[in-house]
């Protein structure tokens, strides 16, 4: 996964795929549907870990770490990978189209 909205992307396409509605896993795991529909569609800044384990547990997946194809990530990929997050909202307004 690249971002928190990759991740929010996947988690939905895995809720989908097992027919279950957003508030059937989202009672499930003790959260409330909005947080749910916001993570999903990135709308959070922020997942706490705890949120996200008990999310995967009951689509059935668990968390793990592969390294990336392109080697090693450094600070400076992550600073770079910050500061474009920050030049690209995600649900910002485009003027005349709504949001994107």
């Amino acid at each position: 996964m690249e971002d928190l909205y990759s991740l929010g992307r996947a988690v939905a396409q895995l809720r989908q795929a097992r027919g279950m509605t957003q508030q059937q896993l989202a009672t499930l795991c003790g959260l409330g549907q909005s947080t749910l529909a916001r993570f999903e569609t990135g709308g959070v800044a922020e997942f706490g870990s705890r949120k996200l384990l008990r999310l995967l547990g009951a689509l059935g997946h668990e968390l793990s770490f592969v390294p990336r194809s392109g080697g090693a990530f450094t600070l400076d990929d992550a600073l770079a990978e910050r500061q474009r997050q920050a030049r690209e909202p995600r649900n910002a307004e485009v003027p005349g189209r709504g949001r994107r």
